[in-house]
């Protein structure tokens, strides 16, 4: 879980002024922590890619974009 929530904090800190709040959950069906970020106003891609790279060390990543206002990340634990 803690990898979990310094991602948080690092989308908090790359997206200051963008990004109005960041949840997280996790799903023991699937064996998934998803993340929602939802924003304020765009932003450039750069910004999620560096998030997502950080990620890809330790899980495997899908990025959704629900609606123009949020971005879902799906993260799965590699084995």
């Amino acid at each position: 879980m803690r990898d979990i929530e310094r991602v948080v904090e690092l989308v908090k800190k790359l997206g200051a002024g963008s990004v109005k709040y960041v949840k997280y959950s996790y799903s023991p069906a699937t064996d998934t922590h998803h993340v929602k970020i939802v924003l304020l106003r765009p932003v450039e891609w750069r910004l999620f890619s560096e998030v997502v790279k950080e990620l890809e060390r330790s899980y495997a990543v899908r990025v959704y974009a629900p609606h123009a206002n949020a971005i879902r990340l799906d993260l799965k634990k590699r084995s």
